[in-house]
C-alpha cells in the first residue's frame, strides 16, 4: 500500500504518538466512577481521541491524494510551544487576563501574517470568554489578575 497523502499520514503518526503519550502520563490518574468521574477522566478520553483522530488520519492518506510531506515550519511550532509554556509558568503569578495575553501574544508571533488589530480584538473577546467561562462558570481559584490588583 502506498502513502498517498504526505502530510496526513505525517499528521496522523504526530497525533498518534502523543496521543499515547498523553495516556501513558495520564495511566495512574484515577476513573472513579460514572456518577462521580474523577481525575483522570478527562486526560485519558482526550489521548483516546487523539489516538482515534490519529488512525483515521493516517487511514485516510493511504486512499486519498492530497500534498506531499514538505519542509517544516519551525517558527509556529516554536512559538506554539513557548506560549503554551509562558501559559504554565505565568498564570499563578500573573493571573488569568495577563497570561491569556501574554501567551496569544506569543502564538501570533509565530507567523508574519498576523493581523494586529484583529488580534487585539479577538484578544479581549478570548480574555473575556475565559474569565467568564474558567472564574465564574467553572468556579476555579485562578487569579483574574496579579496580586495587588485583582478583585478575586
Amino acid at each position: 500500500m502506498q502513502i498517498r497523502n504526505g502530510q496526513d499520514f505525517a499528521t496522523g503518526l504526530f497525533f498518534i504518538a502523543i496521543g499515547l503519550g498523553a495516556y501513558w502520563i495520564a495511566a495512574d490518574y484515577p476513573m472513579g466512577t460514572a456518577m462521580r468521574p474523577d481525575t483522570g477522566v478527562l486526560p485519558k478520553a482526550l489521548a483516546w481521541l487523539l489516538v482515534g483522530t490519529g488512525l483515521i488520519l493516517a487511514g485516510k492518506s493511504l486512499f486519498i491524494d492530497g500534498p506531499r510531506l514538505t519542509g517544516w515550519a519551525w517558527r509556529p511550532a516554536i512559538m506554539i510551544t513557548i506560549a503554551a509554556v509562558a501559559f504554565a509558568l505565568l498564570v499563578d503569578r500573573l493571573g488569568l487576563v495577563l497570561t491569556m495575553l501574554v501567551s496569544m501574544t506569543l502564538a501570533a508571533l509565530g507567523t508574519p501574517e498576523t493581523r494586529w488589530r484583529e488580534y487585539g480584538l479577538f484578544a479581549i473577546f478570548m480574555v473575556a470568554l475565559g474569565v467568564a467561562v474558567f472564574i465564574y462558570g467553572l468556579g476555579m481559584p485562578i487569579r483574574v489578575l496579579p496580586q495587588g490588583l485583582s478583585w478575586r
